[in-house]
């Protein structure tokens, strides 16, 4: 029910004037309900940590080398000398070299970028995305495979990430790339 402005009077509905002190009552105003937006939800990123990650790499570490070792190991073979009846090898597989960093290269910029992840975060259930979760671009594969690939970079590249990145848990060419690494997520 309204009531008067000026006695305070309930007024019965549809009421010109007050009852009790002949006061005007104002037309009723239209009811407009503007919906208030919903509060938007906190989004929630769960980032990876950095134990899931490392051994994410030391898997895909593992993994790569034991197959491009064995195939420098055939590559090799006919650089076997024999001296003295025994065999002699001038070639010492599962060391590293320029040739295989470019491949481990090729192969994080091909799977991180193609399918968000690569051996090793699939099996650690984890993704590399954007800021925004989203699928990572062909460069910011690129800028992100780059430290992880070459050698003891990836040792300078973490120990920067874990002293200046710890907000959102990136390596330094993860924070260049502008990506993250996320538990659980498909890339958009």
């Amino acid at each position: 029910m309204v009531n008067c402005e000026k006695c305070g009077t309930e007024l019965k509905e549809g009421a010109a004037f007050c009852q009790q002190c002949g006061a005007p009552v104002p037309p009723p105003q239209p009811v407009t309900t503007t919906p208030t937006p919903a509060p938007e939800a906190v989004r929630v990123i769960d980032l990876a940590g950095w134990g899931e990650r490392i051994i994410a790499y030391i898997i895909d570490a593992i993994i790569f080398s034991v197959i491009f070792g064995i195939l420098e190991l055939i590559i090799a073979l006919p650089t076997i000398s024999f001296v003295g009846g025994m065999p002699y090898f001038r070639y010492t597989p599962f060391t590293s070299s320029g040739l295989r960093d470019v491949a481990f290269f090729i192969y994080f910029l091909w799977m991180d970028y193609s399918y968000g992840d690569s051996i090793g975060k699939r099996i650690m259930k984890i993704k590399v995305t954007n800021l925004n979760e989203g699928h990572i671009t062909l460069g910011q594969a690129a800028i992100e495979s780059f430290g992880k690939a070459f050698g003891p970079l990836i040792i300078l590249d973490v120990i920067i990430g874990w002293i200046f990145m710890t907000q959102k848990s990136q390596r330094l060419f993860t924070y260049l790339a502008q990506t993250i690494v996320v538990k659980g997520k498909t890339p958009q």
